[in-house]
């Protein structure tokens, strides 16, 4: 896939579904999803492609094979990014679910404690719960006195890819290479009256918006700012685009990006001799997924929770969950003129472990599977919904 820089020339907007009456907050600001990353590649390839048997198109004939070539447009992203020009960008993706923030109560020292599976005994007894029979619990690896501590939101994808391998990864380093947070501008909007040009009693409303420009420090202004990265096989030229509401405008350009910090990361053959050795691996979102059992794929049995991977022979058992709580996702249809219906997606950031039962995997599997986008339908798949980091994992 060919990789677009976002770069934003405003604070771009990302609402939540708030009335426009309520006054604005930093939580009415939400990162994009990948459906939005997907419309904006797909109106500029019919923009700069001026496909002429689309626009001539009636709006209610959604259904002809023109609109569907450009649905059929696959994409992935929005990813965050921190760049101080084309050449030197570092993706950064949400904390992964299977890390804890730790603050130590002696000490008072921070760490990062990783979250495994693993069967919960209390001296020497099971104890019960209400997972299904077949899973295991998430647990702490260390035990530890405190209590959780703040970090960051967002990590480097370097961090990340580590972390899911197995790697220990300091607080400190985490905190510096990673991102607490999207900066964000409030803006206050007024409604002007035409003929005497002042403002109308009662129009007030306010909009919450990423601010991704360079930032203030205390040593001056940083050096590096944010943007968003998409990924799409369509050829696009550089361009202005709208990405977000307020038709706020962003330079769309096309970049080439270092192969250690690109995605989807790329898997060797001594990663799937170390899968198959292990007898297991972890699924690391990095993106919303759709799944149409809700938190399982339509491919796991919901009994056993045992099945077959996508376009493989392989067999699995999903082991263990580690899931925030779930996202919402909507928009607006521009076919339909009108809203689409509220689905729950599993949040990015979010971890599951699968045990392989028959099969082995080889590296062009493994590849493959590194590519695959595991949302359950295939429109969503083409938005983007589900890209995932695949790693290494002792099965219990």
């Amino acid at each position: 896939m060919k990789s677009y820089l976002i770069e934003s020339l405003a604070p771009l907007v990302f609402r939540s579904g708030k009335p426009f009456t309520s006054q604005a907050s930093a939580q009415d600001v939400s990162f994009p999803l990948p459906s939005a990353g997907a419309g904006l590649v797909r109106y500029l390839s019919l923009s700069q492609s001026n496909n002429e048997q689309v626009l001539n198109l009636p709006k209610e004939d959604f259904e002809h094979s023109a609109y569907q070539a450009i649905l059929n447009m696959q994409s992935r992203g929005p990813f965050l990014v921190r760049y101080s020009d084309e050449t030197d960008i570092e993706i950064l993706v949400p904390k992964p679910a299977n890390a804890l923030y730790f603050e130590n109560k002696q000490t008072g020292e921070k760490s990062v404690v990783r979250l495994e599976p693993r069967t919960f005994e209390q001296e020497g007894e099971l104890c019960g719960s209400d997972l299904p029979q077949r899973l295991l619990h998430v647990q702490m690896t260390e035990d530890l006195k405190g209590k959780p501590a703040k970090g960051v939101s967002f990590w480097a994808l370097q961090d990340f890819v580590a972390w899911q391998k197995g790697e220990g990864l300091s607080f400190d380093s985490v905190n510096n290479n990673g991102l607490t947070s999207i900066p964000i501008e409030l803006r206050t909007h007024v409604a002007i009256e035409t003929d005497s040009r002042s403002s109308v009693d009662g129009m007030l409303f306010q909009t919450a918006s990423y601010d991704l420009a360079h930032q203030k420090t205390q040593n001056g202004w940083d050096n590096k700012r944010l943007g968003f990265l998409v990924q799409t096989q369509e050829s696009l030229k550089q361009d202005l685009a709208t990405l977000g509401g307020e038709r706020r405008l962003s330079y769309f350009k096309p970049i080439n990006l270092e192969k250690n910090s690109s995605l989807p990361v790329e898997l060797t053959q001594d990663d799937a001799d170390k899968i198959n050795s292990d007898k297991g691996f972890s699924l690391s979102f990095i993106t919303p997924c759709i799944f149409a059992k809700g938190a399982l794929p339509d491919w796991l049995d919901k009994t056993t929770l045992m099945g077959k991977l996508p376009n493989t022979k392989i067999t699995v058992a999903l082991k263990a969950m580690a899931i925030d709580r779930w996202q919402a996702v909507s928009g607006w249809d521009s076919l339909l003129w009108k809203p689409k219906a509220t689905r729950r997606a599993i949040a990015a950031g979010s971890v599951y472990w699968f045990e392989m039962v028959e099969g082995q995997f080889d590296v062009q599997t493994l590849q493959q599977l590194s590519n695959h986008i595991w949302s359950d339908h295939q429109q969503d798949k083409n938005d983007g919904f589900g890209s995932a980091i695949l790693s290494p994992w002792t099965a219990i």
